[in-house]
């Protein structure tokens, strides 16, 4: 957001409003369309249109002209354009539409269809024909495409590996060495314990002779985020190392594919979705057949997931290739935060299980040595009342009594029912999410956050975190937000102005609940409903890395809790009640 006063957005609202005629209409429609028709509304405020117009532009800046996927801002633009003297109008047109002979009323019609890319050339004469200020223009983006493979330098010093790490690094070694069943293992850490860290290190020791051999490590992951993450990871590892050879990474996610006349050796690091389509399509020669065949050992993080018919597509492929011994598997996963039974995660794993250890009297509960150490920070947890009922459809809630009655287990709610309720939690979702007193409690409780604390913040819908980023935009506030539809090249922007304290606010929407790394967040805000365990200590673990791993002290988790009509208290935080080291007013 740009650093200056509110005269910007209300000049630029008093000159779209008067000179260009836009209507209370046609700004009702950019509302509705930007998903923000209730923000006046929680605002409280009384606003003609004219404030309507500032509003929108202060919460959506370049947007409000940029975003051609809304009929509305085409609208905008065109009404603009129409304004315009004819000279100005054919000068465009002849300069980017390339044709003569047509009505001033067809030509502005087709410049404000035209494909509109912030920070280029028609974006700047757009805003100098119209007499509106440049900054609207936005500023051009490099997204430049990364390649598929890296060959990464060496030397960098990196913090040495605690107690409790090395442990866990010399298991992973020994284990590598073993064959068939006995190269299984499971590695369980909480979240922000470092998992990633002790299996690279691990890892890379014992195969880096290997990969001259032209050998590979083959690095499982559910998103193209937790991709990058292992790959800066493997960066920094190798670099710290101070090996005097290169190490070539190969990404095998996203758009991303691998070529065989590429294949030296090195880490493969891939989405579970591109791998599983390779594999399809894979014959001898293919160049996942190849990495498979060469495979030296394989890492899944998120283990937890990798029971899906994908995963199963992965072994019976590998078995295919190599025979029944395959090749040594390590899975990674957070340590569950309540005294439960570690997850069932299927022989793929199970057949060593190593977690950190610690003092006896701390056996019982682990989490608790990790924050008396300060490896993890003290969750403290806010229960706000919203006083709205969070309510399943009447078709959804039959399939939930259905299995209700197959998995609850006393008064425990199986992991199973847990990941079926929050599967069918849309249509409550939405309902929430367009709750005007609710969203007006969110608000306050953000605005009452200290200046300095940093928060993420999980939205109910992705329209719900484009409502709230806008509304503390509108009060001041230096927020963004990512959802699934943020192209990853801003995501990355946003998240590294988070990190540099440039944005106080993430607003995301089923976005950020792994492979996020930002160790100085301090508050976890939940505005969503949360029915799955695993869902929820993901969420609440961005927020969880201790001083001696770069993070806080503290971390203050904000649940805004509905009733659950039909299912009682079935969310995830009336579950983790002995979790949090103590309950915050």
């Amino acid at each position: 957001m740009k650093n200056t006063t509110c005269d910007l957005y209300k000049e630029t609202a008093l000159l779209l409003c008067h000179q260009f005629e836009i209507s209370t209409q046609l700004i009702n429609e950019l509302m509705a369309d930007f998903h923000l028709n209730s923000a006046i509304e929680i605002l409280g405020e009384h606003t003609n249109k004219v404030e309507k117009m500032a509003f929108l532009l202060r919460a959506k800046e370049q947007e409000c002209f940029s975003a051609s996927r809304h009929d509305s801002v085409v609208k905008l633009r065109k009404k603009i354009i129409q304004k315009w003297d004819e000279e100005k109008i054919n000068s465009a047109f002849d300069k980017y539409c390339h044709s003569s002979g047509k009505t001033l009323n067809h030509k502005a019609r087709k410049l404000s269809e035209m494909r509109w890319s912030c920070g280029k050339a028609w974006a700047h004469m757009f805003m100098e024909y119209s007499g509106i200020d440049n900054y609207f223009a936005g500023k051009r983006i490099n997204n430049e495409k990364k390649n598929q493979f890296e060959d990464i330098l060496p030397f960098i010093k990196l913090p040495e590996l605690v107690e409790y790490q090395i442990k866990l690094k010399e298991a992973l070694i020994k284990v590598i060495k073993e064959k068939g069943n006995e190269a299984k293992c499971l590695l369980s850490l909480p979240t922000g314990g470092g998992k990633t860290r002790v299996a690279v290190e691990a890892y890379i020791e014992y195969l880096r002779p290997r990969f001259a051999e032209g050998k590979y490590l083959i690095w499982i992951a559910q998103s193209e985020e937790l991709c990058e993450q292992a790959i800066k990871t493997f960066q920094d590892m190798w670099k710290n190392k101070e090996f005097t050879e290169c190490l070539r990474i190969y990404r095998l996610f996203g758009s991303h594919n691998m070529d065989v006349d590429s294949m030296i050796g090195g880490v493969v690091v891939c989405s579970i979705n591109k791998l599983y389509n390779n594999i399809k399509e894979s014959q001898e020669g293919h160049a996942c057949h190849y990495m498979i065949q060469n495979c030296s050992t394989c890492i899944i993080d998120e283990a937890h997931r990798a029971v899906t018919k994908m995963y199963n597509k992965f072994y019976d492929y590998s078995q295919t290739v190599r025979g029944e011994q395959m090749f040594p598997i390590c899975g990674l996963t957070a340590t569950p935060g309540r005294n439960n039974d570690t997850l069932s995660l299927t022989s793929h794993f199970l057949y060593r299980l190593f977690t950190p250890e610690v003092p006896s009297q701390f056996k019982e509960n682990p989490i608790l040595y990790f924050r008396k150490e300060k490896y993890l920070a003290l969750p403290y947890h806010v229960e706000i009342a919203t006083g709205q009922a969070f309510v399943f459809s009447d078709e959804d809630g039959e399939k939930i009594e259905t299995e209700w009655k197959k998995l609850k287990v006393g008064e425990k709610t199986s992991p199973e029912l847990q990941e079926l309720m929050q599967e069918l939690i849309g249509d409550g979702c939405k309902k929430l999410a367009d709750n005007v007193k609710r969203n007006k409690i969110i608000l306050d409780t953000l605005l009452s956050l200290p200046d300095n604390a940093k928060v993420l913040v999980y939205a109910c819908t992705v329209a719900h975190a484009e409502l709230i980023n806008s509304l503390l935009i509108a009060k001041g506030r230096k927020s963004a937000v990512i959802t699934g539809n943020t192209p990853r090249y801003k995501r990355h922007a946003y998240i590294d102005k988070f990190k540099s304290d440039e944005l106080q606010f993430i607003i995301n929407h089923s976005v950020l609940t792994t492979g996020f790394d930002a160790p100085k967040t301090d508050h976890i805000v939940l505005c969503r409903p949360t029915f799955s365990d695993i869902l929820y200590e993901q969420i609440v673990g961005r927020g969880l890395r201790g001083p001696r791993f770069g993070g806080t002290e503290t971390c203050k988790i904000i649940d805004f809790c509905d009733t659950c009509e039909r299912f009682g208290d079935q969310q995830s935080y009336k579950r983790f009640e002995t979790f949090w080291f103590q309950t915050s007013d």
